[in-house]
């Protein structure tokens, strides 16, 4: 990019970003990517030699190691399309987050912002890669869309079987199959808490399996988007209980605390709660973007005993109220009424279970429940009222 602020190509740029801003458009997002393409290309060509040379020893089997010179050059570029496509992301991510002034030198700082979360990404996407490449070298991501779609028609076919006969085999050959959701989780969550990688795979397959375990083949959900849930609720419960304070973003507490204000602000004035596409567009950012803040910020800290079952009623119930014993209701939620309540809610049936769960111990709004199950919202309800019903039942006689 030119070094004088106020050159012609600046203010073409500040005009382009502008209008952006004002009226986001592939056409411009497109015009924007292509007059940025040197700053994109110049960003991978200041990442680590040494790394993306790493990558390519991985992705290569050990028998090939003496290929031809040409075939390293090829796989050099295979990279390095891939970097390019990240690239173009990430600046795509920059362009959305980028706040134009009147100032020509707003160019300039949108140079430096772009460049830095361009390099971010790069690098996030490279260590991810090295990871992958080491924990299932026989596995690695898919990337053809074709492969995606053979794999999704695998996982059904397994699926019904496994329904109509289940084994460990069957099983195992689902959670293989399907071992990349929950690598894509434990790396995401890795970058916000103190455990291991290893660790948060072990815990992301038992969501994975539970999420097997109770997927309905004949609603002809993708299993991919039943099963997510799953395992990051899996992953953040975990983390609850292991690791009370989580690493968070300055701008992602910000975040989180803006889309909170919208929610009451929205609830104030319509009486019901905005959905989180709505609350995505309020911030700027995608409702996956959403889902991720939301998740990681509500995982700051243990389940609290004075968390509303349902925030729709004045006078809702907390989960302290399903606790009788009075000791510990000034205090958060002691790891013997964890044990107390999972045992009681392994009583209850599949789907009032399922809605209890996710609403009570992964913080799903109503929406998001339904959503997740493949049920409405006023079904979600009735199966949280009938569920609450029974856990007061069941845990109704007070610890001695």
């Amino acid at each position: 990019m030119p070094s004088d602020s106020s050159s012609p190509q600046d203010k073409n740029n500040l005009t382009l970003l502008r209008a952006y801003q004002v009226s986001p458009s592939v056409i411009l997002e497109d015009r924007l990517v292509e007059i940025y393409m040197g700053l994109i290309r110049e960003t991978i060509a200041s990442l680590p030699l040494a790394l993306i040379n790493q990558i390519s020893a991985l992705q290569r089997p050990v028998t090939e190691e003496r290929r031809t010179t040409n075939r390293h050059a090829g796989e050099r570029r295979a990279i390095d399309r891939e970097l390019l496509q990240i690239g173009k992301q990430a600046f795509k991510k920059a362009l959305t987050q980028f706040a134009p002034t009147t100032d020509y030198d707003c160019c300039e700082d949108f140079d430096k912002s772009a460049r830095s979360l361009i390099y971010q990404q790069l690098e996030s996407f490279l260590h991810r890669q090295i990871l992958d490449s080491r924990n299932e070298p026989s596995e690695p991501e898919d990337i053809d869309p074709q492969m995606t779609v053979s794999r999704k028609r695998e996982t059904l076919e397994i699926l019904q079987a496994y329904r109509a006969n289940p084994s460990i085999k069957l099983r195992n050959q689902l959670v293989n199959l399907n071992i990349g959701l929950v690598r894509r989780e434990a790396y995401h969550w890795k970058n916000q808490c103190q455990e291991s990688f290893e660790d948060l795979m072990q815990v992301g397959s038992i969501g994975l399996i539970n999420a097997i375990e109770r997927f309905d083949v004949s609603k002809g959900n993708a299993f991919s988007s039943f099963a997510v849930p799953y395992i990051k609720g899996e992953i953040q419960h975990y983390l609850r209980d292991k690791s009370p304070t989580v690493k968070m973003p300055r701008a992602w507490l910000t975040i989180y605390n803006q889309g909170c204000k919208i929610i009451r602000a929205r609830c104030a004035e319509t009486g019901r709660e905005p959905s989180s596409q709505d609350i995505a567009n309020e911030l700027g950012i995608t409702v996956n973007e959403w889902y991720d803040i939301k998740l990681a910020c509500q995982n700051r800290s243990p389940i609290s005993l004075d968390t509303p079952i349902d925030q729709s009623e004045e006078n809702s119930t907390s989960l302290g109220d399903l606790v009788t014993d009075h000791k510990y209701q000034s205090f958060q939620l002691a790891q013997e009424d964890s044990i107390r309540l999972q045992q009681a809610l392994d009583l209850l049936e599949d789907r009032t279970r399922e809605v209890v769960e996710f609403v009570f111990l992964k913080e799903f709004t109503h929406r998001e429940v339904a959503e997740t199950l493949g049920i409405s919202a006023v079904t979600v309800s009735r199966q949280l009222k009938k569920g609450l019903i029974a856990l007061k039942k069941i845990l109704a006689t007070p610890i001695d």
